[in-house]
């Protein structure tokens, strides 16, 4: 069998603190083959962005990271930093939330754009302008030669966000990474970036990540969906399955918050009480417990195992499921 194109095992990204340390990514496993787009929801805190920057190695300097990142066949955590860095740069490729933060305000999008290729490539300055030309058609910016010259402030938010897009894909990545890419655009030039990333990822072969709090704009566009909650993956399994049976709790309050069509008018929207712990103080046991009408002593003893074939979940009394025992393990996985 061909291997995965991303193959983590066990990722963990800690903070040190004057509280604690933060567990912002504790203990994540997931595979990515390429061509498949992959789902990452849940709340605000959750460690979704943690996650995909700890994939790149784009974590603070100060963050402690175990773990194992396969990326292409290449072990990313026992690189040497600048052959990380450099192997990262090849072969993938980030779009970030807000495009104004992401491009330099005094640098024309042209330079920006080739800065990548010329670094990772050793293209000329020329070749580099050509290549960025073209990248700015591939993405849909209107007379992208006379607009190589222009600055951030002269294009809308969409446009920037496609310019972010173009950078992103100049060194043709195996992986593209889309972190909130939307978030701050509005729902026509939203649907239009999301058509254009599924587009791009489609033609090219890519592997796609999104990550998103929008449940909408994850149910139309990933093959399969990760959810995390507390730094951990609570339930991943194919994005049809996911949304049409949830198993965990979390992922069953999250589908029951969206507003329905059919909902009467002015009816109170369904709420998840109570809020996120403090990753630098979390429970020992299911961190949603605190917050879970289905929670029982049990679910205090010790965090769940993510546990099922195909659609896995870490919860002991799963929505619409047999319960699953503590001790539990998906088939091959190694006990601790």
């Amino acid at each position: 069998m061909t291997p995965p194109l991303l193959q983590v095992r066990d990722l963990r990204c800690h903070f040190p603190g004057e509280r604690g340390v933060v567990r912002a990514v504790d203990g994540v496993s997931l595979t990515l083959p390429g061509g498949r787009v992959l789902g990452l929801v849940g709340e605000s805190g959750c460690g979704k962005s943690t996650l995909v920057r700890a994939l790149v190695g784009a974590c603070a300097p100060e963050a402690e990271i175990s773990g194992s990142v396969a990326l292409a066949g290449a072990e990313l955590t026992a690189m040497p930093p600048e052959a990380r860095r450099a192997f990262v740069g090849r072969h993938t490729g980030m779009v970030f939330q807000d495009p104004m933060s992401a491009l330099n305000p005094v640098v024309p999008v042209g330079r920006q754009i080739g800065e990548a290729v010329r670094h990772h490539r050793g293209l000329s300055r020329t070749a580099a302008r050509d290549r960025a030309a073209e990248l700015l058609e591939q993405v849909g910016v209107p007379d992208p030669g006379r607009r190589l010259k222009h600055y951030p402030h002269q294009f809308s938010g969409g446009l920037r966000q496609r310019i972010t897009i173009a950078m992103a894909l100049s060194c043709d990545p195996a992986l593209l990474i889309a972190d909130e890419a939307t978030t701050a655009l509005d729902v026509t030039v939203q649907r239009q970036i999301l058509d254009l990333l599924a587009r791009l990822a489609a033609e090219r072969g890519m592997a796609l990540i999104l990550v998103s709090h929008d449940l909408g704009v994850i149910a139309g566009r990933a093959d399969e969906t990760a959810v995390m909650y507390a730094g951990r993956v609570v339930e991943h399994g194919p994005t049809r399955e996911v949304f049409a049976h949830p198993r965990h709790r979390y992922t069953e309050a999250l589908l029951g918050a969206i507003p329905r069509m059919d909902t009467l008018p002015h009816a109170r929207l369904r709420t998840i009480p109570g809020a996120p712990p403090d990753l630098a103080a979390a429970p020992a046991g299911c961190a949603f417990a605190p917050r879970c009408p289905a929670a029982v002593p049990a679910c205090e003893a010790g965090p769940p195992p993510l546990a099922g074939e195909g659609h896995a979940h870490a919860c002991l009394r799963p929505a619409g499921g047999a319960e699953i025992t503590a001790g539990a393990r998906r088939e091959g996985e190694e006990s601790p």
